[in-house]
């Protein structure tokens, strides 16, 4: 009989509807390191490898799929990274409430939901206020990068950061341009023949007050 996995070193707790507050994740890892944000984890390819490769970052990984959540979580146990957190909520949530101003260095967008049919459109997740958030939650010259294989979806994805006047665009490519990922997903894509499309927008820094 397997004996069961302590993944609680490496999770947060849901912050309940009913609360108002953000997580400080300087107490949430006990330092100042840089931290970089994973929304729709998978089964956390990306992310482990990230964690384990670089010890001086700090990665935080959403996902709403509880069995996806706790193979990460499980798996995160066993290695000991001690600088990964994985959190089962919904991830536009997370980001518009929970996510502190000026917290983020880096936020990780791979092949979210396309929801493909034209009336599903409105449940995507990178629309307009998406991207006002992503500016909140990233430190002046902070990343969001992007990656999908719906071709409708890209469109979406690239003109909502391009409208958005708070990032500048500063990676594009598509196809054989696109350098490879390691997310299941993306494997799984190309094995497929579909054609991946990336993106890399740069938050700019503030205006002073």
């Amino acid at each position: 009989m397997a004996v069961p996995v302590d993944i609680s070193p490496v999770t947060l707790e849901q912050i309940p509807l009913i609360q108002d507050r953000r997580f400080d994740l300087r107490d949430v890892f006990g330092n100042d390191a840089p931290v970089e944000l994973e929304l729709g984890i998978g089964k956390g390819r990306f992310l482990i490898q990230q964690a384990e490769t670089r010890p001086q970052t700090n990665f935080v990984g959403i996902e709403w799929a509880s069995r996806y959540y706790r193979l990460v979580a499980e798996r995160a146990a066993k290695r000991g990274l001690s600088n990964l957190r994985v959190l089962r909520d919904d991830a536009g949530k997370v980001v518009r409430d929970n996510v502190a101003d000026k917290s983020i260095s880096v936020l990780h967008v791979y092949f979210p939901d396309p929801w493909p049919k034209a009336k599903h459109n409105k449940r995507r997740l990178i629309q307009a206020p998406f991207a006002v958030e992503a500016a909140r939650i990233l430190r002046d010259g902070g990343l969001v990068r992007l990656a999908t294989d719906h071709e409708d979806y890209a469109v979406q994805m690239e003109q909502v950061f391009r409208d958005d006047p708070q990032f500048d665009q500063t990676f594009r490519a598509i196809g054989d341009e696109a350098p490879e990922g390691v997310t299941n997903w993306e494997v799984k894509f190309r094995r497929e023949g579909r054609t991946i499309h990336k993106f890399e927008f740069t938050r700019k820094p503030r205006e002073s007050a």
